[in-house]
């Protein structure tokens, strides 16, 4: 069930290469492929703040190109 609520928490970001890993019980993980892009703190992340971070980064990458 964890499982569905990380991806869940991503949307349409998890079509996209994104993913979220529980480190330990109070770190997130988002990673973008197999890179870690960001940690959250678990007590206070929102799902806004993790498709922010998804969107930063994307940006970050057409920016670069």
């Amino acid at each position: 069930m964890i499982a569905e609520v990380l991806v869940a928490s991503l949307g349409e970001f998890a079509n996209y290469g994104f993913k979220l890993v529980e480190a330990d019980d109070h770190i997130l993980e988002l990673y973008f492929k197999e890179k870690c892009i960001a940690r959250f703190n678990q007590n206070k992340v929102t799902i806004a703040t993790i498709q922010d971070g998804c969107k930063n980064y994307l940006a970050n990458i057409v920016r670069s190109i």
